[in-house]
This record gives C-alpha cells, sequence and structure tokens, in this order.
C-alpha cells in the first residue's frame, strides 16, 4: 500500500465519539461528538448489496489516510459530505507513525 502525498489530503473528515449527556429523568441520552476535524483523504474499495428484511440494503467499504493520531478507535466514526462512516479498522502504514489508515464502512438502505 503506497502512501499519499500530502497535497493529496483534500477531504474535510470529522472524527465523532459517542457520549453520554444526562437527561432530566436520570438516565443518559446517547449523542456523537466531535472530536476533531481533519484533513484526509477517502478512497472507494468496494460496494455491495443484500437483501434483508424485504428490503435491498447497500454496503460501501472505503479506507481513510490521515495524519497520525493516538485517540482514534473502532467504536468511533466519521462524517464527510453528510454522508457517515463507522471505522471499522484503525491501522499504522509502517513505525514510523506518520499516516492512520482507517478502514470505513457506509450502511445505506433503501
Amino acid at each position: 500500500m503506497q502512501e499519499p502525498d500530502i497535497a493529496k489530503l483534500r477531504h474535510r473528515l470529522t472524527i465523532e465519539q459517542l457520549s453520554n449527556t444526562p437527561d432530566s429523568q436520570g438516565g443518559f441520552a446517547t449523542t456523537w461528538s466531535t472530536l476533531a476535524t481533519v484533513w484526509g483523504k477517502v478512497e472507494p474499495v468496494k460496494s455491495s448489496e443484500r437483501l434483508f428484511a424485504q428490503r435491498i440494503e447497500y454496503q460501501r467499504s472505503h479506507v481513510a489516510w490521515i495524519r497520525n493520531r493516538s485517540d482514534v478507535t473502532t467504536s468511533m466514526r466519521i462524517t464527510f459530505n453528510s454522508r457517515t462512516f463507522q471505522i471499522k479498522g484503525v491501522r499504522r502504514l509502517d513505525e514510523k507513525r506518520f499516516w492512520l489508515i482507517l478502514d470505513l464502512e457506509e450502511n445505506q438502505g433503501t
């Protein structure tokens, strides 16, 4: 896998994490809050569709490249151009720890 040129990081990505906010009844409401907004490169990898619960469900997989961060996990998600991607994997290209590679999945049902 070849690392991108830094000038190719042209997509503005928002990294979001789940956060629990107390509600007025003693419980918690789960919401997504912004961890960071970063420059990155998003590339499609594959696309598939299947019939699930009497409807067609589309699955699209992507890879995102961002500068290295130590706080990104698979419990987070990425938003980009009004689309939402679940982070399925977090990888580093090499031990230099310059790049972080995110395996993403976008689900869209009809």
